[in-house]
């Protein structure tokens, strides 16, 4: 005897959303899709150094940088050894030290209003210092400015940037406004040494 087929039932009807409750996913969807892409960085953005704010006599530190501006002024002549020059200067007094491992300082740049201005090589200077770690070296940065540059919104950027690359690297950065900076005229250089502890 054979046995009997269960009775075929029918697949229960597709429930379907209303209308409205579609249209309002399908905008809650474009809603939080613009919303991400507002969010999310450009590739610039998302590479960009760290910054560390500095302020003059406060130490900042950075991933294997450690810096503290001493002073900041204006100079229409500067010395260092038995170099010498004449121009619109901004110079910079600063104790660095690394924090890992011995570098050198690759980036020491002056923003005004935008436009950089790179540490002069002309003078000996701590620019070309390695740094050990632990062990402030003093000396001073000098920025030639084009004549008549006197004020701005003005940034002493400083990083150890290998290759000139700041990506994804933290930047010591200090904010000052250049009107405000002291004028002394004439100015020496400090000789790059080790900083008395």
């Amino acid at each position: 005897m054979k046995a009997d087929a269960p009775p075929v039932t029918a697949a229960p009807a597709a429930r379907r959303l209303p209308m409205w409750a579609a249209w309002t996913i399908g905008i809650g969807c474009v809603v939080i899709a613009w919303f991400v892409a507002l969010v999310t960085p450009d590739a610039d953005t998302a590479q960009a150094p760290f910054v560390v704010s500095a302020a003059v006599g406060e130490s900042a530190t950075g991933r294997n940088i450690e810096v503290t501006v001493t002073d900041v002024r204006r100079a229409e002549h500067v010395a260092a050894g038995g170099w010498s020059a004449e121009g619109n200067w901004v110079v910079v007094d600063v104790e660095a030290a690394s924090v890992l491992s011995e570098v050198q300082l690759n980036r020491a740049v002056l923003v005004v209003d935008g436009t950089q201005f790179s540490a002069s090589e002309r003078p000996d200077s701590i620019r070309q210092a390695s740094l050990t770690a632990g062990i402030p070296l003093s000396g001073s940065l000098a920025f030639e400015l084009p004549e008549g540059l006197d004020a701005g919104d003005a940034s002493l950027e400083i990083a150890l940037a290998p290759r000139g690359d700041t990506r994804l690297d933290s930047m010591i950065v200090l904010p000052f406004e250049l009107a405000e900076v002291a004028e002394v005229g004439d100015t020496e250089l400090l000789a790059t040494e080790w900083t008395n502890l």
